[in-house]
């Protein structure tokens, strides 16, 4: 009794100090979006750093924030007019030489980036005066005003172009943002403050609402929910219904979902790069659709899920330029069996279902249900190095996992960007599992057109051949589960990997 009362304390008395603790799943070794584009990175310094625009996540619409008004002045040319009251953490000014040097920067061909895709599309910034910017694009690029609001984060020119490595900026990042970043530090986690000079907050950015933020990494959920049960973390997120069950038995806790546009999907090599002959064969492709019950598993499997998760396509029209008129094939055992013995497996064949974290539990399921048809599934859980690794090889017969819409990103381009794309030298990319010439050509002419309605008409085609073709189902909705103390509010929408952000987390 003693012991659970210190720890009811100790939860409680964090809250008097006015500091979150939360339990992340990985090590932020750097608050870099650009060198560490990771979930855990993002839910910490997307408060920190400021992009011109914002998205509003429940108008759907772009919204000033650095930037006041904008027009567009060409095809390829965006003017943006920026706030003139706004500083950096560190004291200096923002304004349009900063805005010039981030873009530059990003460009830069000598400066190697992951996701360098996410800014090439934009040809040079222009300096008007100290307040006004001009961003040029090679082309007509329909997903920039998304990019400009989610990917790209504005540096302060004087700091971030003083460092000879410029991936130390990543150590303590200073930026424009509603929190301030104290440390970042491999033994202490991340510590943020609230920037009590942050005067431009929007209904889509507000300002902090919590004084301090730590963020420790504790790779293993169960020593989190250790931590919380002894007072030493208030919340957590991606918690597995089992585990979510048990802690929950405990009175201090309760849990909060959020929806957002993260799903849960299966996909098949339609391309022969795995070299599973079977999986080549559409018919198989539809059975193997057809022998996976997705409500079952949206309701018994999925944390959070419920039948009303279930979503009929790999795009969620709150993303601007999705639309669809497909769904995935009806759950249909006796119809999987039939059309696996029509194309010549009535035995069923041997697959490989790779994984990685977070989707593992999925997975085990849609093996599960392959079972029941014959077929023999083998569940493959990597790490994500090794999942990278072995699709860049080739070693891919299906992956079962979730996928986080481009990072959240507000556009439809993203998912078939990552999907389905071919390298600038015509080279299908890595993550290309299907090959599909019609999809890539739909993709790229989305791309380059603007009128949001005419990019709905082109990517439909491509998303409801993505289902016609047995590519890839998705199987329902990602909530974002978290485990917190009583005393934490939470809102109900997210778009981000996780499925919330800090600035949506308060104190009741």
């Amino acid at each position: 009794a003693l012991a659970l009362a210190l720890a009811a304390g100790g939860a409680q008395a964090q809250k008097s100090k006015d500091t979150l603790r939360v339990g992340l799943q990985a090590q932020v070794r750097l608050m870099s979006l650009v060198y560490n584009p990771h979930p855990e990175t993002g839910l910490m310094v997307t408060p920190v750093q400021d992009p011109l625009i914002i998205h509003n996540r429940e108008t759907f619409k772009f919204e000033p924030l650095l930037a006041k008004s904008w027009k567009r002045i060409s095809p390829t040319i965006l003017e943006f007019n920026l706030r003139d009251d706004i500083k950096f953490h560190d004291g200096s000014d923002f304004d349009a030489d900063d805005v010039v040097y981030t873009l530059s920067w990003l460009i830069d061909p000598k400066v190697k980036l992951r996701f360098k895709g996410s800014y090439n599309w934009i040809k040079r910034a222009e300096k008007i005066d100290r307040y006004t910017v001009r961003v040029h694009s090679k082309k007509p690029y329909g997903p920039g005003m998304a990019r400009l609001s989610l990917t790209i984060r504005m540096f302060p020119s004087d700091a971030h172009g003083a460092l000879k490595t410029k991936s130390d900026f990543g150590k303590k990042p200073i930026g424009t943002g509603p929190y301030k970043v104290v440390f970042v530090d491999t033994n202490r986690g991340v510590k943020l403050v609230k920037n009590k000079a942050y005067r431009h907050a929007t209904a889509a950015k507000p300002a902090a609402s919590i004084g301090t933020v730590i963020g420790r990494a504790i790779p293993d959920l169960q020593s989190q929910i250790a931590q919380m049960k002894i007072g030493k973390l208030d919340w957590m997120h991606g918690v597995p219904k089992d585990l979510a069950t048990a802690i929950l038995a405990d009175p201090r806790f309760t849990v909060s979902t959020t929806r957002g546009i993260n799903f849960f999907y299966m996909g098949i090599d339609a391309s022969g790069r795995s070299k599973n002959k079977a999986l080549s064969n559409k018919n198989v492709r539809l059975a193997m659709m057809k022998a996976v019950d997705r409500k079952l598993i949206a309701e018994q499997v999925i944390p959070g899920g419920t039948k009303e998760h279930l979503i009929p396509a790999l795009c969620n029209r709150v993303q601007v330029g999705c639309d669809y008129s497909t769904k995935p094939p009806a759950f249909d055992l006796a119809g999987a069996k039939k059309l696996l013995a029509e194309a010549g497996y009535p035995n069923g064949f041997d697959v490989v279902i790779n994984s990685f974290p977070g989707g593992y539990q999925v997975a085990e399921a849609v093996g599960g249900e392959l079972r029941k048809v014959g077929i023999r599934a083998k569940i493959q859980k990597f790490g994500f190095a090794a999942y990278r690794k072995a699709q860049r090889v080739g070693k891919q017969e299906m992956l079962v996992t979730y996928w986080s819409g481009s990072g959240g990103l507000p556009d439809a381009s993203g998912t078939l960007n990552y999907w389905f794309s071919k390298s600038r030298k015509g080279k299908w990319s890595g993550r290309n599992f299907w090959h599909d010439d019609i999809i890539n050509d739909l993709r790229v002419k989305g791309e380059n057109t603007l009128d949001p309605a005419k990019r709905r008409v082109i990517y439909k085609q491509a998303y409801d051949r993505a289902i016609d073709e047995r590519y890839i189902m998705p199987i329902a909705l990602r909530p974002g589960v978290f485990i917190h103390t009583k005393d934490i509010k939470m809102g109900k929408f997210g778009m981000t990997s996780i499925g919330t952000d800090l600035l949506k987390i308060s104190w009741k």
